[in-house]
């Protein structure tokens, strides 16, 4: 029997029994699913108190979970991308170095006029303060913020629908006030994202940055 219990800053939470099982364990595996196990005669109760109690643990565990994972597609030359805010297609045609070079040149172009004004925005809608701003090609993070409140963000944003791209700049924003990500930080950037910071969170795991094979 599986119980999914949604957790705020967490996500979901798959508690399975097991009869077999004598201790509660808990499991993240390489996508980021947490599953715990418990005892078949346990309560749900003392499980859930279990994972509150593990809970830092847990996010820790997830965050490097997240890092570690690539956030890579393949794209070939051939293939058509959506670049910009007017998602105009561009055919990719060439050899791979060749294609590769020139669809991240029109990345850093289009991240350089597009994301700079949008960070303001949205700094000075939601009260942040950041020192700077820096674009940049990443393979496996959309975005970080340093101890100093200079943020970097991948060129790849602006691929991304707008509401993602805006997620994204707003998470790294808050951290400009939560340096870790307890649980005064997801309660800032759900203030912030009108209460669907999971939503978003979930809807950009699902989203890759594209290399080239």
């Amino acid at each position: 029997m599986v119980n999914i219990v949604k957790y705020p800053d967490i996500g979901e939470v798959h508690f399975v029994r097991n009869k077999r099982a004598r201790n509660l364990a808990i499991r993240i595996n390489s996508e980021g699913r947490v599953r715990v196990t418990l005892p078949g005669r346990m309560s749900q109760r003392r499980a859930a108190q279990f994972v509150e109690l593990k809970r830092d643990w847990i996010l820790s565990s997830l965050a490097t979970t997240r890092k570690a994972r690539p956030l890579e597609d393949v794209l070939r030359p051939g293939d058509a991308i959506r670049i910009g805010e007017n998602q105009v297609p561009l055919r990719l045609n060439g050899p791979k170095d060749t294609v590769e070079e020139a669809v991240w040149r029109i990345l850093a172009m289009e991240a350089k006029r597009l994301l700079p004004q949008r960070v303001e925005q949205l700094a000075r809608a939601h009260g942040f303060r950041y020192t700077g701003l820096k674009m940049r090609r990443m393979k496996t993070r959309w975005g970080s913020c340093t101890a100093k409140n200079s943020i970097n963000l991948n060129t790849w944003l602006v691929m991304l629908p707008v509401e993602l791209s805006d997620y994204v700049i707003l998470h790294e924003l808050v951290h400009t006030k939560h340096k870790n990500h307890g649980p005064e930080f997801w309660s800032c950037l759900d203030a912030h994202t009108n209460g669907q910071s999971l939503k978003l969170r979930k809807a950009l795991r699902a989203q890759r940055i594209m290399h080239f094979q």
